[in-house]
């Protein structure tokens, strides 16, 4: 997974009254975090198929830039006014997230066929030290979109107040090789007025950016999709079953009786790391109690997962989400996330970004000591 943003520099969206949206970074390598009220997500259920990403309610329209792409042509967003962009952010060298996004894309516009070309589809670069032209058109070729989408680059001094008024963090130039790939993965609909309409954090689905792209452009779009909503306080936590080492599967609905802290992290995420030791500390003070943590590893293999668990001496279970579905039924949008499941498999309270040391006693003892979970 890619880091996140570090810069926390809020513009206003509008619903109603003003909300803050922001991106911000937790540390430097951290997979970027997307806070949003839930009155900003438009959740309401019709039969008119609705936006599947979270939809962003902003008047005004989404800031400009003026950038070279992959072939040297000079490209600004505001040209493209009148129709729908896909507006992504990524770099050629990744090897994580911005090869599965560029497929996504790919597959997307290929599913709608000639209507895509009602769209148009930037790809603004988080590295340009490394993504010179020819770099931007090998990868281009490579996911099958080197004539279908503009990837832009310019100086960092260019692109960084662009990544600023999107919230999207790169890491600094000569950073060290642990995290100079590090940058957030973030994907903005912009519609045909210029505003920012849909943003999708992290790894895209197929379904819902077709379906989003399709609605902005005005194109056919076949029967709505009934969709699990994503877990809200006081209703019940999605099951699952995942393997962990060894092969050992845990199934969540199988711990009813528990109080189960349900992490999603990546060895990548720096902020993940920083909270594990904790997390294994109430885990090893609190098992008896009944209280357990469940690690989600987010899209990464079986060796990286455990062996740097291994590393931090991790001490509860750790399981592989290794598809991503899990984390698209909890709505995950950045790393670290954590949902807390009371005894009755009901979830008690969510975090996006590390949990702080006074969690244990504020959230987890109170149900551990209720018994019931309430």
């Amino acid at each position: 997974m890619e880091g996140a943003a570090a810069i926390h520099r809020p513009r206003s969206a509008v619903v109603g009254t003003r909300v803050w949206v922001a991106i911000a970074l937790l540390a430097l390598g951290a997979v970027g975090l997307v806070f949003i009220p839930r009155n900003a997500v438009n959740r309401v259920t019709s039969s008119r198929p609705s936006l599947a990403g979270t939809v962003l309610f902003k008047k005004p329209p989404a800031p400009s830039f003026r950038l070279r792409d992959q072939f040297g042509r000079i490209v600004t967003l505001s040209q493209f006014r009148g129709r729908p962009v896909v507006l992504t952010f990524m770099e050629s060298h990744c090897t994580q997230l911005c090869p599965r996004v560029a497929d996504k894309i790919h597959q997307a516009v290929d599913e709608i066929g000639s209507g895509s070309n009602r769209v148009a589809i930037l790809a603004v670069s988080t590295d340009p030290e490394g993504d010179t032209p020819a770099a931007s058109r090998e990868f281009s070729r490579q996911h099958h979109l080197l004539d279908r989408w503009h990837y832009l680059s310019a100086s960092r001094g260019v692109l960084t107040p662009i990544w600023h008024d999107y919230y999207i963090y790169a890491a600094p130039k000569g950073a060290s090789p642990s995290v100079d790939a590090a940058h957030t993965s973030a994907t903005y609909l912009v519609d045909s007025a210029g505003r920012e309409r849909v943003l999708m954090g992290g790894d895209l689905t197929v379904s819902d950016l077709e379906l989003d792209i399709r609605l902005l452009a005005g194109l056919p779009v076949g029967p709505p999709v009934r969709l699990d909503p994503a877990p809200e306080v006081g209703h019940p936590a999605p099951d699952f079953v995942l393997s962990g080492a060894g092969g050992k599967t845990v199934h969540l609905n199988a711990l009813r009786g528990k109080v189960v802290l349900l992490n999603f992290w990546a060895s990548s995420c720096l902020p993940c790391r920083s909270e594990m030791p904790e997390l294994s500390q109430w885990y090893k003070g609190t098992q008896k109690s009944g209280f357990t943590v469940i690690g989600v590893d987010e899209l990464e293999g079986a060796s990286a997962a455990m062996g740097y668990a291994k590393q931090l001496h991790v001490t509860y279970p750790i399981v592989l989400d290794g598809d991503g579905n899990v984390s698209i039924k909890y709505d995950v949008v950045g790393l670290p996330s954590s949902f807390l499941i009371d005894r009755r498999g009901v979830v008690r309270a969510t975090t996006m970004g590390v949990v702080r040391s006074t969690y244990l006693a504020q959230h987890i003892r109170p149900l551990l000591g209720s018994g019931s979970g309430t």
